[in-house]
């Protein structure tokens, strides 16, 4: 599986190292994991998103060297790489603003990622493996593959990037194959509740004022299996909190009690609608996210749809309906 990306990386001398927009720790902690092992072996590596790294994640990146494309040089930044290693995402769309720029550049690609649904033509070299519970744990056999020295930077920032997909090891994903790879990422020198502590553990008081308004919003369809919740820039703003801060709460809601699928919705600066879908097995939420240009897995995936937000709800909750799990016969 790695002889391909491997020669990819011998062929080239000074890399771009990208993720999706509003990465989260899959993304961040596999794009570091990547950066400190092509540095490693010689590379220039420069790792460039669209989007913030999240406040939570910004210690997986203490010298700040993460960049957003769009800022002061970061055009001509570009210019100096020759080739493009594109991590946890595997569409276009999902890239951003960097993505239109490498596509212009027809920088070469090699794309390593564990979703559902890759886009044809994507990347020229593609390790995906849709069975592996985070990217970073693809990084991580990558690594040790090739014969790479794991330090312990290299394995936080993996750590992290698979504790944030497992959900701490609780997620269906969670098989042994991971736990393996955890377990000798601690032996690398990783602290398991610092780990937590640092990813899961800081939240902001913004949070904790958002997260009543959201669940006074909860409802419920087909007989309590489809729960929905709902986010407004008001309420975000009220709370003096930000999109980040929003990240766990879909998974309170998904421990409730006979809920297969959860649904919520973000009003956006842009007008449309972020929707992030979590799922309890009984629904494919991929298939649902595709529909609508979104993508992700079986159990978590992600999709915007136009606004204004009661519009965005009808439309999602109405596809919803006619599926076999919400069936009231």
């Amino acid at each position: 599986m790695w002889s391909a990306i491997r020669q990819f990386i011998d062929r080239h001398d000074a890399f771009v190292v990208t993720s999706h927009i509003n990465p989260d720790g899959d993304a961040i902690g596999s794009e570091v994991g990547l950066a400190l092992f092509l540095r490693q072996v010689g590379k220039k590596v420069v790792v460039m998103n669209s989007t913030e790294t999240p406040e939570v994640l910004r210690f997986l990146d203490p010298q700040d060297e993460i960049r957003i494309y769009g800022e002061p040089g970061t055009q001509p930044l570009l210019d100096t790489v020759d080739a493009c290693i594109i991590v946890d995402v595997n569409n276009w769309e999902q890239l951003g603003n960097i993505g239109r720029a490498l596509q212009a550049r027809r920088m070469p690609r090699a794309c390593i990622d564990h979703h559902q649904g890759s886009t044809d033509g994507f990347a020229n070299h593609t390790a995906g493996d849709t069975t592996a519970a985070a990217t970073g744990l693809l990084i991580y056999e990558m690594i040790r593959d090739s014969k790479g020295t794991v330090t312990k930077p290299i394995a936080e920032a993996l750590y992290a990037a698979i504790i944030t997909d497992t959900g701490t090891f609780r997620f269906s994903n969670t098989d042994s194959r991971v736990l393996r790879a955890a377990s000798e990422l601690c032996d690398a020198g990783v602290s398991p509740f610092e780990m937590h502590r640092k990813v899961f553990g800081s939240k902001s008081w913004g949070a904790g004022r958002l997260l009543g308004p959201v669940f006074s919003t909860l409802e419920s369809e087909a007989n309590g299996k489809l729960a929905i919740i709902t986010a407004t820039l008001e309420m975000v703003n009220n709370a003096g909190a930000t999109y980040d801060d929003m990240d766990g709460f879909v998974d309170l809601v998904r421990a409730i009690k006979g809920v297969e699928l959860v649904l919520f919705f973000k009003e956006t600066e842009e007008s449309d609608i972020k929707v992030s879908l979590r799922s309890n097995g009984n629904v494919d939420a991929h298939a649902i996210a595709k529909q609508f240009g979104g993508g992700g897995h079986t159990m978590a995936s992600g999709m915007r749809v136009p606004g204004p937000m009661q519009r965005a709800i009808d439309t999602v909750v109405s596809s919803c309906r006619n599926l076999s799990a919400f069936s009231t016969r």
